[in-house]
């Protein structure tokens, strides 16, 4: 499905990278613009550190796709990594584009995001999914425990950490995003030192009042398939949130069915199979036991456990 080069669509789904992940970001892209309207959203991969030798193999194929490919330097972020750029959209997502649909390089798109992205939002608020974490918060365990420490530490009271969300799929305006980026990224500059999640905790202090909750269907990490909700939730986007990738292969809790789009692409385009992530026999032999181990353990801990109803409501509690 091509996209008009001239558009004018007011909306557009945008990606952040380097070149180190601008292949599965590419494959993911890939299926955003199958999966959205043409006339809803542009669809735009923002690339830190694309030279010409890079982008004469990837524009190509972007262009054969429909999809954006826009360079972005150090100085347009702050002189930071990838990791931050998303705290800066409104320094290059070009002025015709009012709205973004933000989605990182590890998500899988199985539906229509069209929903997404013609919903309303209030001024300066976003829509994001809790992350799974916060089911843990309830427990009376060392992780639990471990936890809330942190994000009490951040600065977030017991309640804002129990709307803790994942970043990894923001629905958000430009309107919005003015304040609320440059918000977190100075959250970041003050706090951002040796953390877990410093990028996304900056997040959280920064929209803590302006986040409405987005159900998990569209921001369904991969490993919840262990947990006994996949068929409650009926996921849209699947996040690979955790090593390994599906473009390392095939591991439980999924199956070569995820690994199928980036096969193809390199299929399709060869001259991407330079840029494809491999990973050694006896790395793909120690996940193997790992993943193994995790979805026995998780299917207890988590599919035969309170954690599993805090999920179910708090999905009920979302408009969307």
């Amino acid at each position: 499905m091509k996209a008009d080069p001239v558009s004018r669509v007011e909306t557009c789904v945008v990606y952040t990278t380097d070149t180190t992940y601008l292949f599965p970001t590419l494959v993911s892209a890939m299926q955003a613009r199958n999966y959205c309207s043409v006339d809803k959203a542009d669809v735009i991969i923002f690339c830190l550190g694309l030279d010409d030798k890079v982008k004469d193999v990837f524009e190509p194929v972007c262009v054969e796709e429909g999809v954006k490919l826009i360079a972005i330097t150090r100085e347009m972020i702050e002189g930071q990594t990838a990791m931050l750029a998303r705290l800066f959209l409104n320094r290059y997502v070009p002025a015709q584009y009012s709205q973004y649909l933000y989605l990182d390089g590890d998500v899988h798109i199985l539906e229509s995001i069209d929903p997404l992205l013609e919903i309303g939002l209030p001024p300066g608020h976003l829509l994001a999914a809790n992350d799974p974490m916060t089911f843990l918060l309830a427990d009376n365990s060392w992780q639990s425990r471990s936890l809330s420490r942190h994000l009490a530490s951040v600065g977030l009271s017991r309640e804002q950490a129990l709307n803790y969300f994942n970043s990894g799929v923001l629905r958000i305006s430009r309107e919005g995003w003015e304040t609320t980026g440059l918000d977190a990224w100075r959250y970041y500059q003050r706090n951002g030192g040796p953390s877990r999640f410093p990028d996304q905790d900056a997040l959280n202090l920064a929209a803590v009042e302006k986040r409405l909750p987005m159900s998990l269907a569209w921001n369904f990490p991969i490993f919840m398939r262990n947990f006994r909700v996949e068929l409650d939730i009926k996921p849209k986007i699947t996040h690979f949130m955790s090593s390994p990738k599906p473009w390392h292969g095939s591991f439980p809790p999924w199956t070569s069915v995820s690994c199928l789009p980036y096969d193809r692409a390199l299929t399709s385009y060869p001259s991407l199979v330079p840029y494809s992530m491999s990973m050694s026999l006896r790395e793909r032999a120690t996940y193997h036991l790992q993943q193994r181990f995790k979805k026995a353990s998780e299917m207890v801990t988590w599919g035969m456990s309170a954690r599993r109803g805090r999920i179910l409501s708090y999905e009920a509690s979302c408009a969307l």
